[in-house]
This record gives structure tokens, C-alpha cells and sequence, in this order.
């Protein structure tokens, strides 16, 4: 056992020890010569994501060795970087005891790890025979670096089952233009997508300007509450390609429709002066639902609230149905007619914004009150200002009796128009000659 984790000790250092040689291979005629012990390295530690680096790589070869012949450089061992154009580097011809530096222009792209490690691979020839082939390994971090380009959008807050209009403002915050820019837009697939053609082209923004885009977006009826828009842009910044990432994150809420799906006033014709009540019953039309809803009507001449000047219905479902009563009063001055009364509906989305939407309500108002009406009020108001109450009662007595008598003398009239038209038939008779 404790020979065991010897060895595993012992296989541990070797791999911490060994070199940062990931593949070495030599050729040529037996016995083949050791290779050169060069060294590589580079004096970056840091590369753009979307853009060419230029890294410079050193090579030293000892005092005392062999030179190294036809030296060609390449990037190998790495999916998020590589060298531009043919992806090799010529470094020709490396003397004993000499540091030679060639620069490689490796870009970057755009979904790289915050930590890279690159292989390097040289190959070359040595004592004119033999050639040997090496994979050094270099590790960089990996940063978004500051891009001449901005870009923004609005709106931030989208409308979801429908198709929503959003404006894309790219700003070129150089001094140099901005050229054959090409950007593809997208969305989650389980959140909406992009219409029109892709990708979207701009032959140029020159040096402080901007272009304004309008694109449409169809934003699904269940989409998360938020979601990025992904914008991948490519554009030749005046002497390389560069390449950007924008990934705002935009929210949705889904559409709220409170209609009213019947309105009643009772009682159907209120006379000025009388309390009456606006029943509604609510309706949300919309795909989502409504919170913290309240109803209240607006300020409108001659009509006043009865009691509390809102109503508190709290959530509402979309496609449930929700009554609401309101009750006002209107002033004794208002002159018979038709009015409209505003009233207004706030509540919350699932953004807890606040919304609002206005239903008109047509009242008719009749003219004053009957005359039992106002006659009760007078008694009330006397009685009041008098501290009576038997008053009321007596006034309310006597208007009964003058309806009484009133009603026996339209009859007594009538009985006796009747008796007089009899009377008179009869005296016709009479007068007749008989035959």
C-alpha cells in the first residue's frame, strides 16, 4: 500500500513538473540529434473578445545550439481563438544564444471563456537533416474591451402576443467610420422571434453619428417575464474586422382589456337632487391578468360620490367576469338631460406598473321630484330645523287626504255629467208627438 501511493506521488510531480509541451516530434536520419531547447513566450496576458489581437511571440534558443531553420508559427488546440489569413507565421532563421520576435494576429470570438490556453505550434528544421515539430501552450485571459459602436433599444418593456415595433440606435463613438456592418438579431425561441430579413445591413456610420433601425418582433403570449435580445454585429472598423455582442435584457407583460360587459343605472331615470348607483360588470379581455383594481368615477360637474370615492375590486382574471356598484349622488340644481360620467379603472400589470383605462357611462336625469316629493322634503326639512317628527307625519297624512279628495270629486263630476245627460234624453222623449 504505501508503495502504491509512492508511485501515485511520484506521477503526481512528474505531471506538475513536466513542461508546457503538449506534442514534440523530431525526424530525420539515426541517430537523431536533441533538438534545440528554445524557449517561447509572449509579453500579453490579455486579449478582446470580437476583435484581431496582435500578439507578439518570442523564441530563444541557448547559448550553443544548433539554429533553427524555416521556423513557421501557427495557433492550435483552441475553438474560441486562431490566427487570420493563412493561420501560419514564418519566423525563417533562429541563431544560438538569439531572442527572435514575430507577431500573430489572433482574433478572438465572442463566446470565449474568461480564461483561454492556446497552443502554439512551431515547426522548423535544425543541422540541415532533421526537423522537429512542438506545441507550446500560452494561456490568456479574456475581456470585453471598449468598441467605437453603442447601440440601444426601445422600448424595454414589450407587449406579449402581439407583434411588437422596437427601434435599434447604433452610434459610432469613433473617429473613424464604421463600415459593412452586419448584425443578426434573435430571440429565445420559447420567447418570441424576429421578422423580417436577416442579417440586418448598414453600408456605413461615420465618426459621431448615429442610424436609427425600426425592426418588428412577434413576442409569444407565454414569454418569461424576461428574456435577452442576442444582437451579434460584425463591421470592418478602418483596418480589421471587429466583431460585438449586445445582449440587452427586455421585459414583457401580457395584454390587459378591462372592458365593461353591461352598465345599469337605478333607478333608470334619477331625478336631480337623488342618489343613484352605476353598476358595471368587468370584464379583462386581455391575455393577462389584472392586480390592486380600483374604480372610482372622475370629477364631473353636478354629480358628486356617494359614500367612498372608490371601490376596491382587487385582482382580476382574465376572461372572469367581476361586478362593481358605484353610488352618487347629483346636485338639486341639475337641469333634466343626458350626461356622461367618466369613470376610471386603475390597476397593476405583472410589472406592478401602473395603468389605467376610462369607461363613459350615459346618465339620463329626469326632471325635479313629484310633488309628494317635494313636499316630503319640505316637511322633512321644516320637521329637521323644528326637531318634530310628527310634523313629517302630518304633512305626509294631509297630502294623502287632498289626493283623496281630489280623486272623489273627479268622480262626483263625472256621476253628475252623467245624471245630466240622462235628465235631458228623458225630457226628449217627452216632447216627441205620438202616433
Amino acid at each position: 500500500m504505501r508503495e502504491t501511493r509512492l508511485l501515485g506521488l511520484l506521477l503526481l510531480f512528474c505531471m506538475i513538473a513536466a513542461p508546457a509541451t503538449a506534442f514534440a516530434a523530431t525526424s530525420g536520419p539515426s541517430p537523431i540529434p536533441p533538438p534545440p531547447n528554445f524557449q517561447l513566450s509572449t509579453n500579453v496576458t490579455t486579449l478582446c473578445k470580437g476583435l484581431v489581437n496582435n500578439v507578439p511571440i518570442s523564441i530563444r534558443t541557448p547559448v550553443g545550439a544548433s539554429t533553427m531553420q524555416n521556423v513557421e508559427l501557427s495557433i492550435t488546440s483552441t475553438r474560441s481563438a486562431y490566427t487570420v489569413g493563412n493561420g501560419t507565421v514564418s519566423a525563417v532563421n533562429i541563431t544560438a544564444n538569439l531572442t527572435k520576435t514575430v507577431n500573430m494576429q489572433v482574433f478572438v470570438s465572442l463566446n470565449a471563456s474568461s480564461l483561454i490556453s492556446t497552443g502554439i505550434a512551431i515547426n522548423y528544421q535544425y543541422l540541415t537533416l532533421y526537423s522537429d515539430s512542438e506545441v507550446r501552450n500560452i494561456s490568456f485571459g479574456v475581456e470585453t474591451c471598449p468598441t467605437p459602436l453603442t447601440i440601444s433599444i426601445l422600448p424595454k418593456v414589450l407587449i406579449s402576443g402581439k407583434i411588437e415595433n422596437i427601434t435599434l440606435n447604433l452610434t459610432n463613438n469613433g473617429k473613424t467610420a464604421l463600415n459593412y456592418i452586419s448584425m443578426h438579431a434573435s430571440v429565445p425561441n420559447m420567447d418570441g422571434t424576429f421578422l423580417g430579413i436577416q442579417p440586418i445591413q448598414v453600408r456605413a456610420i461615420p465618426p459621431r453619428n448615429s442610424v436609427n433601425l425600426g425592426e418588428s418582433v412577434f413576442i409569444y403570449s407565454n414569454a418569461s417575464q424576461s428574456f435577452p435580445m442576442n444582437f451579434s454585429i460584425s463591421l470592418y472598423n478602418g483596418t480589421q474586422i471587429e466583431q460585438i455582442a449586445y445582449n440587452p435584457i427586455v421585459l414583457s407583460s401580457g395584454i390587459i382589456n378591462i372592458t365593461p360587459s353591461s352598465v345599469t343605472i337605478s333607478p333608470q331615470k334619477p331625478t336631480a337632487g337623488g342618489i343613484f348607483s352605476i353598476s358595471l360588470v368587468l370584464t379583462d379581455v386581455g391575455t393577462a391578468g389584472a392586480s390592486t383594481v380600483t374604480v372610482a368615477p372622475l370629477p364631473t360637474a353636478g354629480f358628486e360620490p356617494y359614500g367612498s370615492n372608490s371601490t376596491f375590486v382587487g385582482d382580476m382574471q382574465a376572461d372572469v367576469q367581476t361586478p362593481v356598484t358605484l353610488t352618487l349622488t347629483s346636485l338639486t340644481s341639475l337641469k333634466a338631460g343626458n350626461y356622461v360620467i367618466p369613470v376610471r379603472i386603475n390597476y397593476l400589470n405583472n410589472l406592478r406598473q401602473n395603468l389605467s383605462t376610462t369607461v363613459e357611462v350615459p346618465v339620463a336625469i329626469g326632471g325635479s321630484a313629484s310633488t309628494f316629493n317635494a313636499l316630503s322634503a319640505a316637511a322633512r326639512q321644516y320637521g329637521s330645523s323644528r326637531g318634530s317628527a310628527s310634523l313629517i307625519l302630518m304633512v305626509a297624512l294631509a297630502i294623502v287626504a287632498v289626493v283623496f279628495i281630489l280623486l272623489f270629486l273627479r268622480e262626483r263630476k263625472g256621476y253628475m255629467l252623467l245624471k245630466d245627460e240622462h235628465k235631458r234624453l228623458k225630457e226628449h222623449a217627452k216632447e216627441r208627438p205620438t202616433k
